[in-house]
């Protein structure tokens, strides 16, 4: 849990500068002060920061990941799994 919380921040003056360029690239919404953002992954390459309720923390991997992105693999994963499964029961 100690690395969870290694992942959040609180956006103080100096990330707020630096963030809002672009802003949170899950929602399109500027960060404020005081607010919670994790360093996550999603569509975009690398980890960026969004704001925490955008984001789902999967302890596997100890990981943040934009909520849509994660849905995405996850479904891909299981889509996967269901092919693998049907070429192994087709075996003799």
């Amino acid at each position: 849990m100690e690395s969870k919380r290694k992942l959040k921040i609180l956006v103080d003056l100096e990330k707020l500068n630096t963030l809002n360029p672009e802003g949170c690239l899950a929602c399109g919404h500027k960060f404020t002060l005081g607010e919670e953002v994790v360093l996550a992954r999603g569509k975009w390459q690398g980890f960026r920061y969004i704001h925490e309720n955008e984001a789902v923390f999967d302890k596997k991997t100890n990981e943040h990941y934009e909520q849509g992105y994660y849905a995405a693999m996850k479904e891909t994963l299981r889509t996967m799994g269901h092919r693998e499964q049907g070429r192994q029961g087709g075996r003799p």
